[in-house]
């Protein structure tokens, strides 16, 4: 799955609300693994590279991965967090 699809899928995912599904975290912490699998990947790939360009384009989307995943692993957290509160 390309890059574009997982941060797109993360930024439907990302959209809080009150009631924190457990489908929805189910899905969210796929994403997350998922993003961290191509991160990986990227970084084997940015080792490889000889390219300056093709580096830099890796450390971009390196970049914009380490971003998405902070952002969906704060969010995953609050979700976990309320569903916790909800329980109890």
């Amino acid at each position: 799955m390309t890059s574009e699809k997982l941060l797109a899928r993360l930024g439907n995912l990302l959209e809080t609300s009150e009631d924190a599904d457990k489908k929805k975290i189910k899905k969210l912490r796929k994403v997350l693994k998922k993003l961290k699998k191509k991160q990986q990947e990227l970084l084997i790939n940015l080792g490889e590279s000889d390219d300056e360009s093709e580096r830099r384009t890796i450390a971009n989307k390196m970049q914009v991965i380490k971003l998405q995943r902070k952002k969906g692993v704060k969010v995953y957290k609050a979700l976990k967090q309320a569903q916790a509160e909800n329980e109890t």
